[in-house]
């Protein structure tokens, strides 16, 4: 058993949570609600696509965790993650303050765990 793949994982499940059911309330619903034209099945088609990839990752990184190995999955994740943390990061500085946009903190979290498992794993 891969721990940190595994936290990883409960991480990304998080960040899926997060985005599905806080993230509907608070951004979702009102950016949905200010479109008034067929862009509103390209923003819930985008939505959908993104609580869909982070639902997905995390469980690949619980079925990496319990089986072994796939390192390389695990790394891709991993990259994948960061550079999520990287852009929040970056437009919350932009805007202000580290902790503006927040969601760079969970996306960092679970980069870095996903990482040191794939690291840990190999």
């Amino acid at each position: 058993m891969n721990w940190c793949m595994l936290a990883g994982g409960a991480m990304a499940a998080i960040c899926a949570a997060g985005h599905a059911v806080a993230g509907r309330k608070m951004i979702y619903r009102p950016i949905r609600m200010a479109i008034k034209n067929e862009l509103t099945g390209v923003f819930t088609g985008m939505w959908h696509l993104i609580t869909t990839h982070f639902a997905l990752s995390a469980l690949a990184l619980g079925i990496l965790a319990i089986r072994g190995g796939h390192d390389v999955a695990a790394g891709l994740i991993a990259v994948q993650f960061a550079s999520y943390a990287a852009v929040y990061l970056l437009i919350s500085l932009r805007l202000g303050s580290v902790f503006k946009l927040f969601q760079w903190m969970p996306f960092a979290a679970t980069a870095l765990l996903a990482a040191a498992g794939a690291l840990l794993g190999a």
